[in-house]
């Protein structure tokens, strides 16, 4: 009797799950349909994703406003990476590992008492005391003296610059920080162009982040970016909170942009009305260069696999999702305004206000979010219809399908 191999069943069965993705991506609008729990649930295919997306396109990691001056850093883990985002004395923005290259330790492990952002002159190992600068550069190896890697003669000074914290390719787009472990991916400003025309006017290189929530979550990362997406969940998890305010009938998506997906959402006619009277609710300052449109609407930007933005006509929340397995992800929820913002005479009242205000309606987003984790893993779930207030879910199956797609032509 044969017996199959564990892991030729493994690919027989991730494959099969490729294979549903895209059909159920070749729907056309009208017959749209969720897609297979699975995608949700199978940790081969997140390992997949990892492998296929995560490492090969470019990830939103942090803001410019977070590291202002040489010397500080804002430590994460991205997908088993420890990494630390620091502005070097030269003033460039580096991605520096933190993982020392003599004995592999995490220099700032969390859980252990070490700030995860804060100021310093350089980096030292904990362990056995090598230091390196805010480059990345080894500064000092006590009692290495004996070691061949540290003497040499002429070869010193180049053993000593190969024992270095590696730096992973970075470039900043519209104020945000973001990291590939791709060498050959084009440009973050090529790779989202077609972003552009929907983000450059409210100059967000110049706002600063003023709230930074942060929450570990029981669910799939896909399954955050499709409730980030969709407005239809307005009238049901946001009934109290977002659905007066935003209703989701109205709201409505641009066709599928390379490498992005932008939604629209109006804000209520009533709320239109009082703004136009002279009487709005007291709002931050908004950013000089909107047009009328930009003043009425909220909208939701998504730069594949998970630059995730919210976007109003006075400030803008951006999403940092960390992926850690097929259950389960890190999110940071914060707040960006202009600097006008924090002139305002009352800006500390308004802004606790606001946090407020986000923290209740992210409890709500996490509630739903973790019961449809669950629930996919029912054995009786089927995959249900999407209306057309979910047109932007079947755009990010769009793009699902066409990762797998292009994996499977190589």
């Amino acid at each position: 009797m044969s017996v199959l191999n564990p892991k030729f069943s493994a690919q027989m069965q991730l494959t099969e799950l490729q294979q549903k993705i895209q059909q159920t991506a070749a729907r056309m609008p009208a017959a749209a349909t969720a897609l297979p729990a699975q995608a949700y649930t199978d940790p081969d295919f997140y390992q997949w994703e990892v492998e296929h997306i995560f490492h090969k396109q470019w990830l939103c990691i942090g803001h410019i406003s977070q590291v202002p001056k040489p010397g500080d850093y804002v430590n994460l883990d991205l997908l088993d990476e420890s990494i630390s985002i620091v502005r070097g004395k030269d003033n460039l923005i580096r991605v520096l590992s933190r993982v020392c290259p003599h004995r592999g330790m995490d220099m700032m492990p969390p859980g252990f008492g070490h700030p995860t952002e804060g100021n310093r002159r350089s980096f030292l190992c904990p362990y056995h005391h090598w230091s390196y600068g805010l480059d990345g550069s080894l500064m000092g190896a006590p009692e290495m003296q004996q070691s061949e890697e540290f003497v040499g003669g002429a070869s010193q000074k180049e053993n000593r610059e190969k024992i270095c914290l590696p730096t992973f390719r970075s470039e900043i787009w519209q104020g945000f920080i973001f990291v590939t472990f791709d060498s050959q991916l084009e440009p973050v400003s090529t790779h989202y162009a077609r972003l552009l025309p929907y983000l450059e006017r409210w100059n967000m290189a110049e706002m600063n982040m003023v709230a930074n929530l942060k929450w570990e979550c029981q669910f799939n990362w896909k399954v955050l970016v499709e409730n980030f997406m969709e407005s239809y969940h307005h009238l049901g998890a946001h009934s109290k909170t977002l659905e007066p305010m935003i209703p989701a009938t109205g709201t409505w998506a641009e066709p599928e942009l390379a490498n992005g997906i932008v939604c629209h959402l109006p804000l209520a006619k009533s709320i239109v009305e009082k703004m136009k009277s002279g009487q709005p609710d007291q709002m931050f300052a908004a950013p000089s260069h909107l047009q009328a449109s930009d003043r009425e609407r909220y909208s939701v930007c998504l730069g594949t696999p998970n630059f995730l933005l919210f976007i109003g006509p006075d400030r803008v929340y951006w999403y940092l999702l960390l992926p850690n397995s097929e259950r389960e992800m890190t999110i940071h929820t914060t707040l960006l305004v202009t600097p006008e913002s924090q002139e305002l005479p009352d800006f500390d009242r308004l802004l606790d206000r606001e946090i407020v205000a986000l923290k209740q309606f992210h409890l709500e987003d996490v509630e739903v979010c973790t019961a449809v984790q669950r629930g996919l893993r029912s054995s009786v779930y089927t995959p249900g219809p999407l209306g057309h207030l979910e047109i932007s879910v079947w755009q990010f199956q769009q793009y699902l399908a066409r990762q797998i797609q292009a994996v499977t032509n190589k």
